[in-house]
């Protein structure tokens, strides 16, 4: 946990090393929250999925949450920490502005 790194949004590149995660399914919601160290920070950040995503630009459609996760591609995150960074914008409530990209297990997720 670091509050001395500023906030700077800043894209990491898909060509980065995956970033691994603890994944668990949530109750309630069906949904799955991955829990891990944010490459930038340092931080513990987590990344939740919902039963359905947007997963389309121009006509939205809905897929549902075991199609999508299936494939065992990366995920897309970015850090919401709870860590307060020097310099974060006020409209801005978490991170330190950083996003990455986090390994499905290679088990798969319909499997936890």
């Amino acid at each position: 946990m670091s509050t001395t790194i500023p906030y700077q949004r800043r894209p990491y590149p898909e060509a980065q090393a995956l970033t691994t995660f603890r994944w668990q399914v949530r109750s309630g919601d069906d949904g799955v929250e991955a829990v891990g160290e944010c490459p930038q920070c340092r931080c513990e950040t987590k990344k939740v999925i919902t039963g359905a995503q947007y997963v389309t630009k121009g006509k939205r459609s809905l897929q549902p949450l075991r199609d999508l996760l299936a494939t065992g591609k990366p995920r897309h995150a970015r850090c919401q920490c709870s860590t307060w960074h020097l310099e974060r914008p006020a409209e801005i409530p978490d991170g330190c502005g950083a996003s990455f990209w986090i390994a499905v297990p290679p088990q798969g997720l319909l499997s936890l």
